[in-house]
C-alpha cells in the first residue's frame, strides 16, 4: 500500500491535444450490423450499455509520441519554465510507438531536451498517468529534481479497427463473446500532459498533497489486451481486448472504497470537504452505485465519457483539464483524482488548489 505525502510538489501547468475526427457509437455499430442481426442484438446496445455517444479518433498511423509531444510542449510553454529546469519526462500511455525504445525517449528528442533529462515509460493500463504523478512527485519532494513532465498520448484507432475485423471474420461469434469485446468500442484517443515542480519555483501554488495506491491482482484476468505498440513493420500483430465489464466495475468500486479510506487518512480529508472529483471514466457504469460503494459524492464528479469515451490513461487527466475550463475552481478547493486500471489497480491523488 504505497502512500506518498507531499509538502512541496505543485501542479504548475497542464495541456491536452485532442483529435478532431468524431465517431459516434451509431457509426461503429453500422459496421457490425450483420453480427447484430445474426445474434439479434438491438441496434443502439453500445450506447445504451455504456452511455458513450461518441469518441474522437486519430488515424491508426498517428504515433503516441507525436501527439504526446504536442501536449507536453504546450504544458511546458504554459508553465514558463526553462528546459534546463526540467529533470525528467515520464510517458504513461498504454499505446506506445515501439516495443523499444521507450516512447518517453522519442518525446524527449522531439522537445530537444539535453541528455541530463531522465526519460522513461511508466505503463500500467489506465492508471499509468497517476503512477507517473506519484513517482515524479516523490522525486521532487525528495529533492532529486526541481521539475518534470508527465505525459500520455493514446491512439486506440488500431485496436478498434482490429476488433471490428476480428468480429466480422468470426462466423461463430456468440453474444457472450461479443459483449466481452464491446467495451473496446467505447475507447477514444487523446493526449495530455502535466508539469510538476517544486513549490520554490512554482507560480500557481496548486499543491499535490499526496497519493495512495492499491493493487488487487486477483482480478488481473478481467481486462486483457494483447498488444500496445503502434508502429508494426510486419503487420502481423493485431491488438484485441477482452473485458468482463460487470465484474470489473463491481470489483473496482470495492477497491476504490478501500483506497478512499486510506487516502482520506493520509490527507486528513473527508468526502464532505471535497469540492471536485475527477474519475477515470469508462462509461455510465461508473455511476451512483459505484460512488455509493466508494462512499464519495457523485454530484462532485465532472463527466466527459459521453462525448469522449474511455481515453485510456488520458481519460482522468483530460477530464481534469476540461473541468478546470468549465468549472469554477477556487483557491483552497480540494480536488480528488480517482484512477482505476485493469490489474486491478487504483490510485487516488489529492490536489489543493
Amino acid at each position: 500500500m504505497p502512500a506518498f505525502k507531499f509538502n512541496n510538489v505543485c501542479l504548475e501547468s497542464f495541456a491536452i491535444n485532442l483529435p478532431t475526427q468524431e465517431v459516434t457509437s451509431a457509426e461503429i455499430e453500422d459496421r457490425l450490423v450483420s453480427i447484430y442481426e445474426r445474434l439479434e442484438v438491438p441496434f443502439g446496445t453500445l450506447e445504451k450499455l455504456s452511455g458513450v455517444k461518441s469518441r474522437f479518433l486519430w488515424s491508426a498511423s498517428e504515433s503516441p509520441s507525436r501527439v504526446g509531444t504536442f501536449a507536453a510542449r504546450e504544458a511546458l510553454e504554459i508553465a514558463g519554465l526553462a528546459t534546463s529546469q526540467i529533470g525528467a519526462i515520464f510517458n504513461c500511455s498504454v499505446s506506445r510507438d515501439f516495443f523499444e525504445p521507450a516512447t518517453a525517449v522519442l518525446i524527449h528528442r522531439n522537445l530537444g531536451f539535453s541528455e541530463s533529462v531522465m526519460a522513461l515509460d511508466v505503463t500500467n493500463a489506465c492508471i499509468g498517468f497517476s503512477n507517473g504523478i506519484s513517482l515524479l512527485g516523490n522525486l521532487i519532494e525528495s529533492g532529486v529534481l526541481k521539475a518534470g513532465i508527465v505525459v500520455s498520448g493514446e491512439n486506440v484507432s488500431r485496436i478498434i479497427e482490429c476488433s471490428n475485423a476480428a468480429l466480422m471474420a468470426n462466423k461463430e461469434i456468440t453474444r457472450e463473446a461479443l459483449l466481452k469485446m464491446l467495451p473496446t468500442f467505447t475507447l477514444g484517443c487523446g493526449a495530455v500532459a502535466f508539469v510538476l515542480c517544486h513549490e520554490s519555483i512554482s507560480k500557481n501554488k496548486h499543491h499535490i498533497r499526496g497519493c495512495f495506491a492499491n493493487s488487487a491482482s486477483e482480478f488481473s484476468d478481467l481486462c486483457i489486451g494483447n498488444a500496445d505498440f503502434c508502429v508494426n513493420q510486419s503487420g502481423d500483430i493485431n491488438p484485441i481486448m477482452h473485458t468482463e465489464s460487470a465484474l470489473l466495475i463491481a470489483s473496482a468500486a470495492k477497491l476504490g472504497g478501500r483506497t478512499w479510506t486510506e487516502t482520506s487518512k493520509l490527507l486528513g480529508w473527508s468526502a464532505d470537504s471535497l469540492q471536485h472529483i475527477f474519475c477515470h471514466q469508462v462509461g455510465k457504469q461508473v455511476g451512483e452505485a459505484f460512488y455509493r460503494e466508494m462512499a464519495l459524492p457523485i454530484e462532485k464528479e465532472f463527466t466527459i465519457y459521453r462525448k469522449y469515451g474511455n481515453m485510456v490513461s488520458a481519460a482522468m487527466p483530460t477530464a481534469f483539464v476540461l473541468g478546470t475550463r468549465e468549472r469554477e475552481i477556487k483557491k483552497g478547493d480540494k480536488i480528488l483524482l480517482t484512477a482505476f486500471g485493469s490489474g486491478l489497480n487504483s490510485i487516488f491523488t489529492g490536489i489543493e488548489w
